[in-house]
This record gives C-alpha cells, structure tokens and sequence, in this order.
C-alpha cells in the first residue's frame, strides 16, 4: 500500500456487533476519534432502515471515515425473516451512502460477505461472476451494487470488502466453531454435522479488523471491491486436527454427508496489492485465542 490517508473522526455502524465492536476497540486504542453506533447503543442509537435516523446521525458527526459494519451478520440470522434482511442490509447500506454524500464523508468502508460466491467453486477472485444463494447473499450484493452506483454517478470514495468466516473472542451468534470448542474445553466428545471434505474459510477477527483499517486508510483505491480472507480454504477434516492439537482429549466426530459446495479458495491478491493487507494469525494461533478467551 502506498501513502495512508488520515481516517480523521471516524463512524462505526453496528458497533455493538462482534466486528463492529473489535474495530472500534482497534481504533480508540490508536487514538482514532471514533463514534460507535447501533440499535440500541446508548452513545449513538441509530436504526439503519430509518433514513430520518440515518440522516442527523451522519450530518452531524464530521466524519472523514464511516466504517460500515451494520447488518445482518450471517446467512443464519433473521432467516425467516427475509424482508428484515433486505432491509437491514441492502437499504441500509444505500441510506448510509446517502447520507455520505450528501455531508460529504471522506471515505465509506462497507462490510460485505464472502457469502456473494454462493455455491461457485474452485479459486473465485473479485473478478468472478458472483452467484448468491441465500436472501443474506444476495442483499449484501445488493449493497454492493449500490456502493458502485454511488460511486460512479456520485464521485462517492467507498469501497465494499468480501469478508470471510469471521471468528474469535466476542462472536455473540452460536457457531458450529464455537461449539466445537466448548466441547473440547468441557472434555466431552462431540459429533458435528459436516464431511470431512466440506470447505471452510475462517478468518480471524483481528485479521478482519486490520483487513477494514487497511481499506480506511489506503491513500487511493485502485479497485472497489476486494476479498478479505485467511486465504486458501480448509476442509473441515484439517480444522478438526487443529482443535484437537489445541485439545488432545477431545473427540470431534464428522458425521455429515456433505454440505453445498464452496469456493476452494478467494484470492487475496488484490488487497495484498492495493491495501497491503495479508492475515497475520494462523487457525491454530486463533483457535488458542478463542479458546483462552471462552475460558475466562
């Protein structure tokens, strides 16, 4: 990455959730003037889907960055709500955007998913035709789409980051990881739902922090859209070897059939390039994180 830009005063959307939460940490502890705001956040209470909550919110702040990290955070939240999702997600986004614009914000960061691929496989790069196969999927392309619309017609400066499987201490939703790991704290075996051969592609938080800080930062954006990733893919057979390198006693018995198939890899080479970011913390490393952190 060549030349940093100041983040100046900073916004956070969904900064009481487990990203958004991390990030705005990682920032007062550099000394980053940073409001935090979410539904119900008594600092900055802000429903995203209200455009006359979004408005005064961003019009008042003098923001040089917003760090959007609200929405929906995984296919299996709201699932039976997809009209919620939708909203949250897609016309969320485009009241931020607009917002941004009309209070000329320096730079927007939008969250988006590695979800966008759906069920593509083989190694998918920005580049790659993207096929989303949930209601999740689908709006945070919507959000996308609206991010390049603003940004072509409006000289908005954003940019939209694919972000993995992001685990780690302060993950509020259940996740198959984290059951796993409370199993293995507990000593008790445990048997999953998943092949051995079916794809992950976790990507710790701090790793997905840095990944948001580097975009916020770079002094120009060559690209709009970049993958922010652990990397190559890992079947669920070399996942379950790390916990029990982590726990020798644990028993973690894969019993699936085989779940929808998945990307083998999303190419991090963009970023690498353009925001100079590469993830730092191996699975192993952020395993033991996770776990000393459920310990406490």
């Amino acid at each position: 990455m060549t030349g940093v830009r100041d983040l100046g005063r900073v916004l956070v959307t969904g900064a009481a959730g487990f990203l958004g939460e991390a990030l705005v940490t990682r920032l007062r502890s550099t000394g980053h003037p940073v409001v935090a705001s979410d539904l119900g956040l008594q600092e900055a209470p802000c429903d995203l889907t209200d455009f006359a909550q979004v408005e005064p919110l961003i019009g008042c702040g003098g923001f040089q960055t917003i760090f959007h990290c609200g929405a929906v955070s995984g296919p299996m939240v709201l699932a039976d709500r997809p009209l919620a999702i939708w909203q949250i997600n897609a016309l969320g986004t485009a009241h931020v955007l607009e917002a941004a614009r009309l209070h000329g914000v320096g730079r927007i960061v939008v969250c988006s998913t590695a979800d966008v691929y759906g069920d593509l496989t083989g190694v998918v790069d920005e580049s790659t035709l993207p096929r989303p196969v949930t209601v999740y999927g689908a709006s945070k392309l919507a959000a996308e789409a609206a991010m390049l619309g603003y940004v072509r017609q409006h000289h908005l400066d954003a940019v939209a980051l694919r972000l993995s499987w992001i685990y780690g201490p302060g993950r509020r939703t259940s996740t198959m990881l984290e059951t796993i790991l409370r199993a293995a704290i507990a000593g008790h075996g445990i048997r999953v739902d998943a092949a051995p051969g079916d794809i992950t592609h976790y990507l710790y938080v701090q790793d997905a922090v840095a990944g948001l800080v580097r975009a916020g930062q770079a002094a120009t954006l060559a690209e709009r859209i970049y993958n922010i990733t652990a990397g190559p893919g890992l079947a669920m057979r070399d996942v379950v070897s790390a916990l029990m390198r982590l726990s020798p006693g644990c028993t973690v018995t894969l019993s699936g059939s085989g779940s929808a198939p998945l990307p083998a890899a999303m190419d991090n080479q963009r970023a690498a390039r353009d925001l100079g970011f590469a993830p730092t913390t191996s699975l192993d490393q952020g395993l033991r994180f996770y776990r000393d952190a459920l310990l406490r």
